[in-house]
């Protein structure tokens, strides 16, 4: 069954263009894996500092697998983390109709 998963990211101060491209580069690395359907970076209109990703994953497997390998395991989610202020808000989605 396929999944949406919503990330939100909140960056610190004067770190915005940098969390864009960390994000971006996350974002790469995950569109790139088996079982993702789409992935957006997306940025608040109202919030500057506030991104989110909006994703959609054919299993939470897929998912878990491709994040695991492509972004904890590179090192690439503490470099995520070095510029946020927030910690990360995640939601999972299944579609009711």
């Amino acid at each position: 069954m396929s999944i949406t998963i919503v990330t939100h990211f909140h960056a610190a101060p004067g770190q915005v263009d940098v969390l864009v491209e960390r994000l971006a580069e996350g974002r790469k690395r995950m569109r790139a894996a088996e079982g993702c359907e789409s992935f957006d970076l997306l940025r608040d209109e109202d919030d500057p500092r506030a991104l989110a990703f909006l994703q959609l994953w054919a299993s939470h497997e897929a998912h878990d697998t491709a994040f695991a390998e492509r972004i904890v395991q590179t090192g690439h989610l503490d470099k995520v983390l070095a510029v946020i202020d927030e910690p990360i808000v995640q939601h999972t989605y299944q579609v009711m109709s």
